[in-house]
């Protein structure tokens, strides 16, 4: 989530673990497993390489892979085997293509992690690992508690877990690290949640959060990590009120291309509306001729 603490890395994990155990939503443990494993995996690799490990630029890819690999895949032997090469995989990737992005003023993000964990699934269709048999969500009528539950569950599906509980362990570990980052977090999921709901999407989807995580990080990102430091409060609003509807018009074009593939989109909308955004803010501007 773009934060550098340790406490908030520690209430982040102990999130992961809360809605992987079913508090507050449908658990996987195995979610938690790989998520662990993966990002010890990825960890150790990095201190082996010296690579910036102890800053976590080495885990946070590798850990989110593990959460998709089990939220998509049995947890079979050759599950766990390509989870192992997708956490070490996003180490070469985050390295590439973060010099690749070098001179736009932002990182990779997460796309290390999309792309090792689209490989495993790809690999996964033609090796016949069972898919991982969908958790049946109960419908949730439209309310007050149902929208606040769904924002909350647009932090906690960050990791890929539906869980009311976890988004609000996830929403205290930004708190910790940064309040601007906590509140922007919460008011970008919010404002997917919104942003679907008047595109037509069907509430399920909106209630479980899958209209809020990508527009979280969003806001995270463009209102806190790379803001423009100079910009006044109404102009960085406006920045990241722009940048949550690009990135709920982005996926709702990537999904079902996506799906056609049998690809989920992953943090694909997130990536690419910050890197628009970023590329925009960083644009000069030109001066006004003096009279």
């Amino acid at each position: 989530m773009l934060q550098n603490s340790t406490v908030a890395g520690m209430l982040f994990l102990s999130g992961i673990a809360a809605g992987c155990l079913g508090i507050g939503g449908a658990g996987t443990a195995a979610v938690a497993a790989g998520a662990a494993a993966a990002l010890t995996i990825a960890t150790a690799a990095g201190f082996m390489r010296k690579r910036r490990a102890t800053e976590g630029l080495t885990g946070f890819n590798a850990i989110l892979t593990g959460c998709a690999v089990f939220t998509f895949l049995q947890p079979m032997a050759a599950t766990w085997a390509l989870l192992a090469a997708a956490a070490l995989l996003t180490l070469p990737l985050k390295s590439v293509l973060d010099r690749a992005f070098s001179k736009t003023g932002c990182s990779s993000l997460t796309l290390p992690f999309i792309l090792a964990t689209w490989a495993v699934l790809l690999t996964a269709q033609t090796a016949g690992i069972d898919p991982a048999e969908p958790a049946i969500a109960p419908t949730v009528a439209a309310s007050a508690v149902a929208i606040g539950q769904g924002a909350l569950k647009g932090l906690s599906q960050i990791f890929l877990i539906d869980s009311w509980v976890a988004g609000c362990i996830f929403l205290a570990g930004l708190w910790a690290a940064s309040r601007r980052a906590a509140l922007l977090a919460l008011a970008g999921s919010a404002a997917g949640m919104a942003a679907g709901y008047c595109c037509g999407c069907p509430w399920l989807e909106i209630s479980q959060g899958l209209w809020g995580f990508s527009p979280a990080l969003t806001a995270i990102a463009v209102g806190h990590t790379f803001r423009d430091a100079k910009a006044g409060w109404l102009r960085s609003a406006m920045t990241v009120t722009a940048a949550v509807m690009l990135t709920v018009v982005i996926q709702m074009i990537a999904a079902p291309a996506l799906a056609a593939a049998g690809l989920p989109v992953l943090t694909i909308p997130f990536c690419a509306a910050t890197w628009i955004m970023t590329a925009v803010m960083s644009f000069p501007r030109r001066k006004r001729p003096e009279n």
